[in-house]
């Protein structure tokens, strides 16, 4: 499994739901940009880079393979995010 290697916290200005946005830098060689860390009923979250379709969803531009690499990746973000609360 890819190494995450780097962690940038963007905060959002304003008191919206989106708190943070965040680029994850993967085993020096990968940066995904567009990550969201967001505030919903039930905590922080972390949403993947996205881009909006002409019937107005939205999907993933970017997004783990399994569920171990999406919670390596959030854990990540979250803890970041945190220790520049």
């Amino acid at each position: 499994m890819v190494e995450i290697t780097e962690v940038r916290i963007y905060k959002a200005k304003g008191d919206g739901a989106v708190k943070a946005y965040a680029s994850v830098s993967l085993d020096n060689e990968f940066v995904v940009k567009g990550l969201k860390v967001l505030e919903g009923e039930n905590g922080l979250w972390v949403s993947m880079p996205s881009r909006r379709l002409k019937d107005g969803s939205f999907q993933d531009v970017f997004h783990p393979a399994s569920k171990e690499a999406r919670e390596k990746i959030v854990n990540a973000v979250l803890e970041e995010y945190r220790k520049q609360a």
